[in-house]
């Protein structure tokens, strides 16, 4: 797997590291396997902290908005990586994508946080 980080801030490169390697601890095997470039830039008119598509069967693009706090950077990096996940395994209701999107997202902080 690979993780790069490209766009408009660059000094959130150390958390979008930091976010992927306690993400990939409890990770599937699938997820570790595959390439994510976290790419910031300003996403005040989409009115949304994050977002990713995949590119093609082995890599994801995740933008995010590159003026968040730490928290919600590590917050909205953890959501998207979730959805990144439920891509490979091909969770496709978006209620359930955000559902667990926000659980794992709050549960992930939450144990990051807790070390």
């Amino acid at each position: 797997m690979t993780l790069c980080t490209s766009g408009d801030n660059y000094s959130n490169h150390t958390i979008a590291v930091s976010a992927y390697d306690w993400f990939n601890r409890f990770s599937a095997y699938e997820f570790k396997q595959k390439e994510i470039e976290v790419h910031y830039c300003d996403l005040t008119d989409d009115n949304v902290k994050g977002w990713c598509e995949q590119v093609d069967d082995d890599s994801w693009l995740v933008h995010v908005d590159k003026d968040l706090d730490n928290e919600e950077h590590y917050r909205t990096l953890f959501h998207e990586f979730t959805h990144v996940v439920q891509d490979i395994f091909g969770v496709k209701d978006n209620e359930v994508r955000e559902t667990q999107a926000y659980q794992i997202e709050e549960t992930m902080y939450s144990d990051m946080c807790a070390t």
